[in-house]
């Protein structure tokens, strides 16, 4: 059931919408009386009754504040609803539109009978500086983000940036605590094995570091450009043998992307 208020640090904030919903959080949009809006993301309780995500991106967020291209921890408190159930909150900036709404807003868009291109390299260019310096600094301070993709990305129109959100499943490197990680689509050939062998009941180290962050990006700032979605893309066959054949495979399987790319929408290739 969808809260109607939130009492925050003594005040009465009303839910004007949900932005979101997942697993084991959802988030909403509220506003106070002194016309201050933000976010507030509620965790449920995990299968075992406790608060481990809710603990864990908590932790994540209060190490990582301060840096202008990731999202800003206002505080934390725990709501009591109409019926008495407790859940764990946090207070989070208020952000804009995200890559994913501009990405389905430009591959919606029609000219000259033909759809669009993607967006503009001022765009792509800005992203990337955004989200990199954000990565840099997440890196620095021993975080690996790991699961990075357009929805994870918002436009802050006050601050004329972009800024990363959703650390839930961050680890610290050499310490991985997560065992499935990245969304399908932008998940690294390293991240894919690891969720395998997990997924079979093995453990093994299959060296997930920062850089499986750096890969997602990549293709995020590729479907940015081109106006593609590249998950079928990245599961094809070719996309496989790519990386298996080369032992360059990064570059080499990016290559085969810009291909497909090329493919789909020779314009751009001009």
């Amino acid at each position: 059931m969808r809260p109607v208020l939130f009492e925050i640090f003594g005040e009465i904030w009303t839910v004007q919408s949900r932005l979101g919903q997942g697993v084991s959080a959802s988030v909403y949009q509220v506003s106070s009386g002194r016309a201050a809006t933000a976010a507030v993301k509620e965790f449920q309780a995990d299968s075992q009754g406790g608060d481990y995500g809710y603990h864990k991106e908590r932790t994540v967020l209060e190490d990582i504040q301060g840096h202008k291209n990731i999202v800003t921890l206002y505080g934390v408190f725990t709501n009591h609803n109409c019926v008495g159930v407790a859940t764990r909150c946090l207070l989070l900036e208020l952000l804009d539109v995200s890559v994913s709404d501009l990405l389905v807003t430009r591959s919606s868009g029609v000219k000259g009978g033909r759809p669009q291109k993607g967006h503009s390299m001022w765009l792509v260019q800005h992203c990337a500086r955004d989200i990199l310096e954000a990565l840099s600094f997440l890196h620095r301070e021993g975080y690996v983000h790991a699961d990075l993709k357009p929805r994870n990305i918002l436009w802050s129109a006050d601050d004329e940036c972009f800024k990363l959100i959703d650390f839930g499943l961050s680890f610290k490197q050499g310490n991985q605590d997560v065992k499935y990680i990245q969304t399908d689509g932008y998940r690294a050939p390293e991240a894919e094995l690891q969720n395998s062998l997990a997924q079979a009941g093995m453990e093994g180290d299959s060296g997930c570091t920062a850089a499986i962050d750096l890969w997602s990006l990549g293709v995020i700032l590729l479907e940015m450009f081109s106006g593609i979605k590249l998950k079928d893309t990245v599961r094809s066959q070719e996309w496989k043998i790519c990386w298996i054949m080369k032992s360059d495979h990064t570059a080499s399987c990016f290559w085969a992307v810009g291909q497909q790319c090329c493919h789909r929408q020779p314009h751009l290739c001009k």
